[in-house]
């Protein structure tokens, strides 16, 4: 081998050792970007129906079939507390942003606030004829927000229990989902009749009427901006709005089956789905992209919540709560 050729060598041997260092480095930052499972909380004996975290992080709280409210403690593992025994299953919670007491509503109609850790029933939030299907609090926490069975969104004085307003979906079909918008001033709803509604809470009005899925809606979230709605659908698709205009702007397919749930992560940076699939999904919310897909529960996946500053994700699924870390 003459001296080009010894170059020649050398700088391709230089050329191969420098991608194979780089495909490596790529390799080991994917692997540390995407999210691990931490904990596989047991407990619940049913399907495990709705969860949210505490302000903090610290703290999980969770409904289920099995009629149960239970509370987990992130940070020690400990096994979960039975905060209270329902005569019904336990559709829906919610944490109070300031962590002191937890809303639940029941199948059987109840709507619930109870004390923090310790499950004292401080007030009850009388009015729905049906199931509670999903509650929110505002982002202040003096209104708490219901959607139920039979056909209305209420929103509450959480210090008096006094029902402030009430909204009649107007087609005959179950209120599904709801969330506040972050400034308190707009509540939308999802229902039966494969629509969304938003509500003004300033004057009790029906602001617009959001039509494209074709099957019940099973989710609705703002986007921390306020500027995006996103909502899942039994049509195995998710949907991006403009929360201004009311107009479809992306469409988000990848779900195999049925998408239960959606949310945006508190920073605003992902939205996370789940479904019938027995996956959770996470996708870029600003290029609407997929980005990675969590697998491991065995049944449908039926609730998540993400922590207030979007490093966990708690997953249900049938007798089982997954909770991840995120990037």
């Amino acid at each position: 081998m003459n001296s080009m050729q010894r170059q020649v060598f050398i700088a391709r041997l230089m050329l191969a050792l420098y991608v194979t260092l780089a495909c490596a480095t790529a390799r080991a930052d994917d692997a540390a970007d995407q999210p691990r499972l931490l904990h596989t909380l047991r407990g619940h004996e049913r399907w495990v129906l709705s969860v949210a975290f505490s302000p903090d992080g610290r703290w999980l709280v969770s409904g289920a079939d099995d009629q149960t409210l239970r509370l987990w403690n992130l940070m020690t593992g400990d096994a979960a507390r039975t905060l209270q025994r329902f005569g019904s299953a336990v559709t829906a919670v919610d944490f109070h942003p300031d962590g002191k007491c937890i809303a639940v509503g029941t199948y059987a109609g109840e709507l619930q606030l109870l004390a923090a850790p310790s499950g004292k029933l401080l007030r009850k939030f009388d009015g729905h004829k049906d199931s509670v299907t999903a509650i929110r609090f505002d982002p202040t926490g003096k209104y708490l927000a219901s959607g139920s069975a039979d056909d209305t969104l209420v929103v509450w004085d959480t210090n008096d229990a006094a029902a402030l307003l009430r909204f009649e979906q107007g087609n005959e079909y179950d209120v599904t989902a709801l969330a506040f918008s972050p400034n308190g001033r707009q509540i939308v709803s999802g229902d039966g009749e494969n629509e969304l509604k938003i509500w003004s809470t300033e004057n009790g009005e029906e602001l617009r009427t959001l039509r494209g899925h074709a099957e019940t809606v099973t989710a609705v979230g703002f986007s921390p901006s306020g500027k995006l709605i996103v909502s899942a659908s039994w049509d195995d698709t998710l949907k991006l709005w403009n929360a201004d205009t009311g107009d479809e702007l992306q469409t988000l397919r990848g779900h195999m089956a049925d998408v239960t749930t959606v949310l945006f992560t508190p920073d605003g940076t992902r939205i996370v789905s789940a479904g019938e699939d027995k996956t959770v999904r996470i996708w870029d919310s600003h290029r609407f992209k997929l980005l990675t897909t969590l697998e491991g529960h065995r049944d449908c996946v039926m609730c998540i919540a993400v922590s207030p500053n979007s490093r966990s994700l708690a997953s249900g699924s049938k007798e089982e709560i997954r909770v991840w870390k995120l990037k």
